[in-house]
């Protein structure tokens, strides 16, 4: 099982089930939860203060809109809260004057909290069947892309593989570019880390009403249900992530990040899960916090967000949030899931996504790696050492290990040319990488590799106009 020591012990193919919660074709599906999106004609009409954020339990949180249609539904599957996905938008200046930001459709989701013995999808038609009701969708558990394996290397091939070196002759990376780890949260007490962290914010939210039914054998520990507390990692994924984008570097310890100065932002939206039987530990979450984590990120200025996780249906209330940071300017990242199938998974199949999959250190797919027409580059992600849980290290494998490579790129790039839009930094990082084929008939393009492997000095190069 992982362990906090930095080590993680190698599996064979006979314990793959125990690598994920959710199997490929699994129901995903939250119990006792959905996301509802109003129209914008009622979300203006709300006359009910709808809080907004983690629930948490909290006494005194609206089970209802003040809309008689929806709240007799609402009323009917014993709605226990309604709380907005999303915190209010701040009010924007004009001419000196502070006007009302626009409703959007982030301002107009909620998340419905009901009596779990009533099935979602029977809750859902009936929302849906609403003329007050744009859409009406489960809730649908996320989980982190991290396969384990065995250290078998004391070096981060990965780095020199995407040509760094020569990328660090040009820059490093600049402080005033910040890049968003939508994880696990990051140990915030790293000493490769904790100087790089910006204030971050822990939006997990779990009702524990369905859980152990659902999901056994695996079960939550640790912080998922606490107000107030700050986005300390209790898994080690988000902080292996946020140390192949960023850490201090050339100090002569530890290891290197791709870049060595931009700024982390820590958002933590999984929960810390064990599996009983295997005793494997990972990370687990849901579409509407993850959609929080997104919006809220593309809030505090992130220049890149980056997606290490993600299931296989695709949502509404991440598509707009995605949609909604791209809007802002961030160049969004996710790994392209560990299932070895060509099915789509979620985050990295909403369009504008930089969907990243895993190569091995001889540039060869690695056999987890999902792959599809959506796949835009790959990076390494087995072997893949970097910081830690416990201000520790690690050798940790699956396309959560690659998505990093390429967040760690494109911040270089907008490091170099910071007013280069999402668009465009994805273009360079496609266009500039090393195509890759398994046969010499593959187009490049091609569903397995996208446009090949990253290189990061080719992209500077091509961000500069060199």
């Amino acid at each position: 099982m992982e362990g906090f020591d930095g080590h993680v012990a190698m599996t064979d193919d006979s314990e793959a089930d125990n690598l994920t919660i959710f199997g490929a074709g699994a129901d995903n599906a939250v119990p006792g939860e959905v996301v509802l999106q109003l129209r914008t004609e009622s979300a203006r009409a709300l006359r009910v203060s709808v809080s907004s954020g983690p629930s948490r339990g909290l006494p005194g949180l609206a089970s209802g809109f003040g809309l008689p249609a929806v709240d007799a539904v609402l009323a009917a599957i014993g709605t226990r809260s309604v709380t907005a996905v999303h915190a209010p938008a701040p009010p924007r200046t004009e001419r000196g004057s502070a006007t009302a930001a626009p409703l959007t459709a982030l301002a107009a989701t909620f998340k419905v909290r009901f009596a779990p013995e009533h099935a979602v999808p029977e809750v859902v038609d009936r929302l849906m069947a609403l003329d007050e009701v744009e859409v009406a969708e489960a809730n649908r558990y996320r989980e982190s892309h991290l396969r384990p394996d065995e250290p078998r290397y004391a070096q981060q091939w990965g780095l020199a593989r995407i040509n760094c070196p020569a990328a660090w002759d040009m820059t490093t990376g600049s402080a005033a570019v910040t890049v968003a780890v939508v994880d696990t949260g990051v140990d915030l007490n790293h000493p490769q880390l904790a100087p790089l962290l910006l204030p971050g914010r822990d939006l997990v939210d779990w009702d524990l009403a369905g859980w152990e039914a659902r999901l056994a054998p695996w079960v939550l520990e640790g912080d998922f249900h606490a107000a107030g507390h700050e986005p300390q990692d209790e898994v080690g994924h988000g902080t292996h992530v946020a140390g192949t984008i960023a850490c201090l570097s050339d100090d002569g310890r530890g290891v290197a990040g791709v870049t060595w100065r931009c700024r982390i932002l820590p958002v933590r939206v999984l929960a810390r899960t064990r599996n009983t039987v295997s005793g494997r530990v990972g990370g687990i979450g849901s579409s509407a916090d993850l959609a929080a984590g997104i919006a809220w990120a593309a809030g505090q200025g992130a220049r890149v967000i980056n997606l290490s996780l993600g299931g296989a249906v695709g949502t509404t209330v991440e598509r707009d949030a995605v949609a909604h940071a791209l809007a802002r300017g961030a160049v969004v990242v996710a790994a392209m899931g560990n299932n070895g199938t060509s099915e789509p998974g979620y985050p990295a199949a909403y369009p504008g996504v930089v969907a990243v999959g895993a190569v091995n250190a001889a540039d060869r797919r690695a056999a987890f790696s999902q792959i599809g027409p959506h796949i835009d580059v790959v990076a390494p992600g087995v072997n893949v050492l970097s910081t830690f849980w416990d201000d520790t290290y690690a050798f940790l494998q699956g396309t959560s290990m690659a998505a990093p490579h390429a967040a760690g790129v494109a911040a270089l790039i907008l490091s170099c040319s910071p007013g280069l839009a999402p668009e465009q930094v994805a273009h360079i990082l496609r266009d500039t990488a090393r195509p890759l084929r398994d046969t010499s008939a593959d187009p490049v393009p091609n569903n397995r590799y996208g446009s090949g492997l990253l290189d990061a000095r080719a992209a500077l190069d091509r961000a500069l106009g060199l």
